[in-house]
């Protein structure tokens, strides 16, 4: 590796992990209620913690009429701690195997919304247990009953989640680009942009997907660059742990099964073979088929029904794209021009001159989009979590081209899109008026730089003066979402509205 660009990649990785320290606050701050929490957080720690506890997934479901299908036979009960008793005795795994018959029972809780009464359900096959059973891991030994299970222990591991993640995807970018800067561009906007902040903080099977699929990505693309004169087991052996870690993303959630295809998609366009296509799914499929035994063992009848409901989900629409690209859905996110920013990277780096290079994130990224568009259901906000990451990593690829290739669109795009959104945010938390003149006076700032650069392309100098410009934008940027966060955290459910996407 040339001196220059190991010294990028040093600096890149020092400054990424400054980056990711100092966002620790943010993510932390206030977590436990922001962005409110929803019944599923809860429901993912219940399914883990009485999978650990007692060997039997129960939790709340909205299958009720699944589980209580007269041709299953079930057995009403009533919840004790993390357990369905029926007949006056707990039915754990060892009991159950007695009897197959699934268990259901109603509670009246209180968890958020005051009493209710809810519907839960044994075994319980809504979703596989993997991401349940990493929630449940923050919830004390102290916790035995379902209403105690509170928010800031079932986040606790989205926030370990999402510090992993952030490492995993400065690896993944700057192996995949080259580039260390760009690796560096990738954390910051993935550690400092509030929605993403709040999105990846949220226990949803969603962020769960995340880190294992980065790892997937960063052995499949270690597996293309294997050279060709190494022994050919380590190739295998790099294919093996991508294909591993592939299924085991899909048992954190199904939907992860979007960013598998576009992987299937680039062995095929990088001439993989049908030998090394087998073998990457071959061991994709360990953890599915022991998950796919696993629910056959245990309720053969009432798992492959709850799958069939599962898979025929009703489709929300053709507009389903439109109604997600202003923000991100969830009650009170404010618009987000970085959510939009985004979407527009993905397209902007798909049609750039260096688009084969940057395959391997576009093109799981693409097909998981249209996974979700096409199979994703009701337009719920937490199907696109999972996309942050590499939507991330788009953002940063287009802000560098900003620097490296500029063109009008891309760059102007920037400042209207997701710099104007800090830039308001920004003004908003310090209560300043709106000021059109400000406005003027930055964008007119900025076009001088851009055209400067482009009229002088050759000069080292302007290049230069180019890069700092960006840099010190990207600061800014950085300052900016430092201002609005803690006024956002204390502002929640009353920010202006002209903040909002109703507005």
């Amino acid at each position: 590796m040339p001196k220059a660009r190991l010294f990028i990649l040093i600096f890149s990785l020092l400054v990424s992990a400054i980056v990711i320290k100092q966002s620790l606050f943010y993510r932390w701050f206030g977590y436990e209620t922001i962005p409110t929490p929803i019944t599923d957080e809860y429901d993912y720690a219940w399914q883990g913690l009485s999978l650990r506890l007692h060997g039997l997934p129960v939790a709340w479901t909205t299958f009720s009429h699944i589980y209580q299908n007269p041709k299953l036979n079930p057995k009403a009960g009533n919840l004790e701690g993390f357990v369905i008793n029926y007949d006056h005795q707990p039915i754990d795994l060892r009991r159950f195997l007695l009897d197959h018959r699934p268990l259901f029972a109603v509670k009246e809780i209180d968890y958020t919304k005051g009493l209710e009464h809810m519907f839960f359900a044994a075994p319980f096959f809504d979703h596989p247990p993997l991401g349940g059973l990493i929630y449940s891991l923050g919830v004390g030994p102290a916790v035995n009953q379902v209403d105690q299970v509170k928010p800031n222990a079932f986040r606790f591991p989205a926030l370990v989640l999402a510090v992993i993640t952030a490492s995993l995807l400065f690896i993944f970018t700057s192996l995949v680009t080259g580039n260390g800067f760009i690796g560096l561009l990738t954390v910051i906007v993935y550690s400092t942009i509030p929605t993403y902040l709040l999105a990846t903080r949220t226990a949803f099977l969603e962020n769960v997907i995340s880190p294992f699929i980065l790892v997937h990505l960063i052995f499949l693309y270690l597996f293309q660059k294997y050279p060709p004169h190494k022994p050919l087991l380590g190739k295998y052996f790099l294919l093996s742990i991508s294909g591993l870690f592939a299924g085991l993303s899909i048992l954190a959630k199904e939907s992860a099964l979007g960013f598998v295809i576009g992987s299937f998609v680039l062995l095929f366009l990088n001439h993989s073979g049908l030998k090394k296509i087998f073998c990457f799914f071959f061991f994709l499929s360990l953890p599915l088929l022991g998950y796919l035994a696993w629910g056959l063992w245990l309720q053969k009848d009432l798992f492959i029904a709850v799958f069939l409901a599962n898979s025929s989900r009703g489709y929300f629409g053709a507009i389903k794209l439109v109604t997600m690209m202003e923000a991100l859905k969830f009650r009170h996110f404010p618009t987000d021009g970085w959510w939009i920013w985004g979407f527009l990277s993905l397209v902007f780096v798909s049609l750039s001159r260096s688009a084969k290079k940057y395959q391997f994130i576009t093109l799981p990224l693409f097909t998981n989009l249209l996974f979700v568009l096409l199979l994703g259901g009701p337009n719920y906000p937490w199907y696109l979590i999972s996309c942050i990451p590499l939507l991330a990593a788009s953002s940063a690829i287009a802000i560098w081209q900003i620097f490296s290739r500029p063109r009008l669109a891309t760059t102007f795009s920037f400042f209207l899109i997701p710099f104007s959104s800090s830039y308001f945010w920004a003004r908003t938390a310090l209560n300043l008026p709106p000021s059109i003149n400000h406005y003027r006076y930055s964008f007119l700032v900025f076009t001088f730089f851009f055209f400067l650069r482009l009229k002088f392309s050759r000069s080292f100098l302007v290049r230069l003066v180019w890069f700092i410009f960006l840099a010190f934008l990207v600061r800014k940027i950085i300052v900016f979402h430092q201002i609005f966060f803690p006024y956002l955290i204390a502002h929640w459910g009353n920010l202006p509205v002209p903040s909002l996407p109703s507005f």
